[in-house]
């Protein structure tokens, strides 16, 4: 029997996807989410639509740490900027509608993200707490307890 993409499981979630979602849950949405972490954590079969759910909307996020994403920050260079100025590493673990990543190379990581057509996505960066999520419809919203910085002039290009 061939499985469909909603019943294939979910994999092990990388650590920093699962401090992610922990430290960002909202009070109400908590036990779901970390229920969901830890069944990850853990290597239990999760129906991939949980996950799905999960990055569909900015609903299960505390909105004490959400902040939108200004209009000229938008595209892969401006968020990839704007983490780095919050003290964003190079690298980053990556949820989405096509599975999880760790040790991924930032830029790449924003510039898939921002790309994909269906499905929502979280970018975690090192170190955390501090998160980029791109929901189901588009939506983009930056996830940190810091405050944001104000950009002025280009910052440093990160090279690996």
């Amino acid at each position: 029997m061939i499985q469909t993409p909603k019943e294939i499981p979910v994999p092990q979630l990388p650590a920093p996807v699962i401090a992610a979602l922990e430290a960002f849950a909202a009070p109400d949405a908590r036990d779901a989410v970390q229920s969901l972490a830890h069944e990850a954590a853990e290597g239990v079969d999760t129906p991939r639509e949980r996950l799905d759910a999960l990055l569909e909307s900015v609903e299960w996020v505390d909105m004490g740490v959400v902040h939108p994403m200004a209009p000229e920050l938008r595209d892969p260079e401006g968020v990839r900027r704007l983490l780095s100025a919050m003290g964003a590493e190079g690298r980053c673990a990556v949820l989405s509608a096509g599975g999880s990543e760790d040790d991924r190379d930032l830029g790449g990581a924003l510039d898939q993200v921002l790309q994909q057509q269906s499905g929502g996505a979280l970018v975690v960066c090192r170190p955390g707490p501090l998160a980029f999520l791109v929901t189901a419809s588009g939506e983009r919203w930056l996830l940190s307890d810091r405050e944001l910085p104000q950009l002025t002039g280009p910052l440093p290009i990160i090279r690996d």
